[in-house]
Formats: C-alpha cells, structure tokens, sequence
C-alpha cells in the first residue's frame, strides 16, 4: 500500500505519519509539504524511525504521489489568530483544496482521499465536486475525533473507564454536531443520561476548540486525530467493514443531500462501503435537521467556488 500525506510537516501531517509508520499501515509513505526546511526535518527524524519496519517513507513533490491508495490532506490556509468556528476557515482554504484536487486528478484519479483540512463538511465536499469520476466511496472527511471525545465525556460522566463506552456523533464536524445520546454504551449496555449531563457534555465541543485557540503558541489535536485516522485507514487496508464516523457524501440519508456530514459508515477497501441507518430519538432528528440547515451555505458556497473555477 502506498500512502500520501499532504501537509506531512504540520501538526496532523507529522503525527498521522508517525502513526502510520508505527501500525505498519503501508509499504511507501510519501511526505509533502509547501514549506521545505519543517518537512525535511520531520522527514529525516521518520525515515529514522521507521527503520526495521520496511516502510519507505520519501520525501516528495506532487509527481511522486502518482498511484497512491490513500491521500491524506492536512493542508490548508495558514491561521493567524483564534478562531470562533471551523467555518471561519473556508475561504483560505478553498484554493487550497482545489490545487490539491487537480494533483490528484492528475496523479492518482482512483486514490482514496481522505481530508483533515477544516472545516471538513465543505471541502470534503469540494473534492467529491471536484473529482473526476464523483465517486463518493473515495471521499472520507476526518471528523471522529467528536465521537472519540464524547466517548470519553460520557465515561467521565460515569466514572468508568473510557475504553469500556461507545457512541456516535454525527452532523456537522463543528457546533451544531449531533450527539446521539441514543448509541451511548457502557460495556455493550445502553444507558439512560440525565439533561444536566446531557447540558454539560455538549458544551464540551466549544469549550474544547476555545482551549486550543487561545493556546501561545498555537496546536491543534494531531494525536487525537492520527490515532482516529489510523483507525480509517486500517480499516481500508484489512477491508474490514467496520463501523466508523466518517464525513461522507450523502444522498438521502438522514434527510441530507447535496453535501458532506459526519455519518454512522461502513468501510472497507473502496473506502465508503454503506451508510448505516441508525433509529435517532426526536430530539437527535430536530438535531440533524438544524446541522443540515447550518451547513446548507457552506456548501453552497463551495458548489459556487467549483463551479466558477472548473
């Protein structure tokens, strides 16, 4: 398997590799980057430390991703300040996403592409727009980490360990996500949340993006999202249909169409293999129709960018 990073010397770029090079998901790693001397570095220090796993980890220009199986973005506009939402990031990015398109139309047409770039709704659904053959299995938007993290509120919540919880967010990777209460799980075993619990846990997501933010220097969660990543990925390397948020293109589920929204999916080797339909409670369903409704502009936006820069 050969995968490529593009943004490999940024926080996510050089953590997703790390992890890649650890779990022994690919036989080549190809880094890129716009700025030479970070990369050179975080490629010399992997290349280093991946000896003894047969990995070839090279670092490259946009021509030696040509055939790769998996595209991993993490470009995008560089951030000066704090933001308020994810969203505040779109029209930098943009450009961005649609050179990296045009390379991977150029150099790997079949490659699945999963982007990191936030906000990951509309420019993931910018490389579906973008792509040649529009495929939506080959687009997967990053966005489990909201998952990860309300796992681990609910397990704070009931002082159990966060290894023993399960539950999904779906919707908008950003403040209108939806926390379906209605999946959470300890040790396989449904459980009732009170609404003060409820209250607390979903103030969880702005309050985490403003710690971040207002960090000097600034970081964003590179760990966190190399560990979910590396989830994806193995999923889509062993073809083992696992159940997993992704951000996806949707036709129909879930009331949404026309744009990209984090999903209960099943992957595989074609990347998106299903969407599963999953029974929301009342509320969890008001909750999709506001997230849809919020990014609804975005992707209007988006589908006005494509359609002016063909």
């Amino acid at each position: 398997m050969k995968i490529s990073i593009i943004g490999a010397a940024g926080v996510l770029g050089s953590c997703i590799s790390f992890d890649i090079i650890v779990h022994k998901l690919c036989d080549e790693l190809v880094m890129i980057d716009a700025m030479p001397d970070p990369l050179t570095g975080h490629w010399l220090d992997l290349k280093h430390a991946a000896t003894g796993s047969d990995i070839n980890v090279i670092k490259g220009t946009y021509p030696d991703i040509v055939n790769s199986d998996i595209v991993v973005i993490t470009a995008g506009a560089p951030v000066t300040g704090p933001i308020k939402q994810r969203s505040d990031l779109l029209p930098g990015s943009m450009p961005i996403i649609k050179d990296i398109s045009d390379k991977i139309n150029q150099y790997c047409p079949k490659a699945i592409v999963i982007c990191e770039t936030n906000p990951v709704d509309p420019l993931n659904y910018e490389l579906y727009l973008l792509s040649k053959d529009k495929d939506r299995r080959r687009f997967l938007g990053y966005s489990m980490n909201d998952s990860i993290r309300f796992r681990l509120w609910i397990s704070e919540a009931f002082k159990v360990p966060a290894s023993t919880v399960d539950g999904l967010v779906i919707g908008e990777h950003g403040t209108t996500q939806v926390m379906l209460f209605s999946t959470a799980t300890i040790k396989g075993k449904s459980v009732k949340v009170d609404e003060e619990t409820k209250k607390k846990i979903r103030g969880g997501p702005v309050e985490t993006l403003g710690i971040f933010e207002n960090l000097k220097p600034r970081r964003t969660a590179g760990w966190l999202s190399a560990a979910g990543t590396v989830k994806v990925i193995a999923a889509i390397k062993n073809n083992t249909g696992e159940l997993l948020p992704c951000n996806v293109i949707q036709e129909g589920e879930y009331g949404a169409k026309g744009l990209s929204m984090t999903a209960p999916c099943i992957i595989g080797k074609e990347g998106l293999r299903s969407i599963k339909k999953l029974e929301l409670a009342a509320d969890e369903q008001e909750g999709v129709k506001n997230s849809v409704n919020a990014m609804d502009p975005l992707m209007k936006i988006i589908e006005d960018f494509v359609a002016k820069n063909k």
